[in-house]
């Protein structure tokens, strides 16, 4: 074994749960300056953070992990608000730009945009709140509390890879995306393939070092994320747009560049689910020997 390893990573682990503390507040001043992607990286520094400490609760006293991991839910929520504006804003900049200039009609650029970018303005304005309140202090507090205690299982780490694994299989079972699975899952199902997928991710990212199979686990949750991920971004700016449509007809405007990039989004949605089907098996093969 390598040095400061222990035989079951419980060392590692724990060594990358305290990395991914300091990244949450390294990037905290990055928001404050609206630094570019810097709300993208906090939020995913939570989310890391919040899903290995439910996939590693037992390395904790019972519950020890459950006031920080909500706390965390809620920092995601805060700097959620300012990503999802700033997705759709991005998103819809380059659809527009990917069509010729004679589909473009009415003031779409400022449905889409301009309002997306406000609503980000807003969001970042709370958010830089936030991060300069005593509740944010408090949640760091608690982080550094819960990763100087001492850990309570030595088998934590493979258990808590099994767990992530099985919850991912159940999850794509359910969703018709394993073996035999036909029809189109509903977008609930595969958003929940999704958080399962990003759960084994960040589990097996963390104890990547201890052998091989983590990391090929990682790579094919990682992969089956993204492209459900994509997914979910399709269904909300499909959404969106079919809202900002419904707007602008009450405004008398021309509608017909909605339903442009409403096909187009919809293309997106239909090739999600037969990729998805492939990473969960590749998920299932590289995570045989967790």
């Amino acid at each position: 074994m390598g040095k400061g390893r222990t035989s079951d990573g419980t060392t590692v682990v724990l060594a990358a749960l305290r990395e991914h503390a300091d990244e949450l507040d390294a990037h905290a001043d990055g928001v404050r300056r609206d630094e570019f992607d810097s709300v993208h990286q906090m939020r995913v520094s939570a989310r890391r953070l919040r899903s290995a400490l439910g996939s590693y609760r037992s390395l904790f006293p019972d519950g020890d992990t459950d006031g920080v991991r909500a706390e965390l839910r809620w920092l995601g929520t805060v700097l959620g608000n300012a990503r999802d504006a700033e997705v759709m804003a991005e998103r819809f900049r380059e659809l527009l730009d990917a069509q010729p200039p004679e589909l473009i009609r009415g003031p779409v650029r400022h449905r889409l945009i301009e309002t997306n970018e406000l609503a980000y303005r807003d969001a970042h304005t709370e958010a830089v709140a936030t991060l300069d309140g005593p509740r944010y202090e408090a949640l760091l507090a608690a982080l550094d509390a819960l990763l100087a205690a001492a850990p309570q299982r030595h088998d934590a780490v493979r258990s808590g890879l099994h767990h992530a694994r099985r919850r991912v299989r159940k999850a794509a079972r359910k969703a018709g995306l394993t073996a035999g699975g036909t029809g189109e899952p509903t977008p609930e199902r595969l958003h929940t393939v999704r958080k399962r997928a990003k759960a084994l991710r960040y589990a097996a990212e963390a104890a990547a070092s201890t052998r091989p199979s983590p990391v090929r686990a990682g790579k094919a949750a990682k992969k089956l994320q993204t492209v459900l991920g994509d997914h979910h971004d399709s269904v909300v700016a499909r959404s969106r747009l079919l809202a900002a449509a419904d707007l602008a007809r009450g405004a008398g405007e021309d509608t017909f560049t909605y339903g442009v990039l409403t096909a187009v989004e919809a293309d997106r949605v239909r090739v999600a689910v037969p990729r998805s089907r492939k990473l969960v098996r590749k998920i299932r093969s590289a995570s045989r020997k967790l």
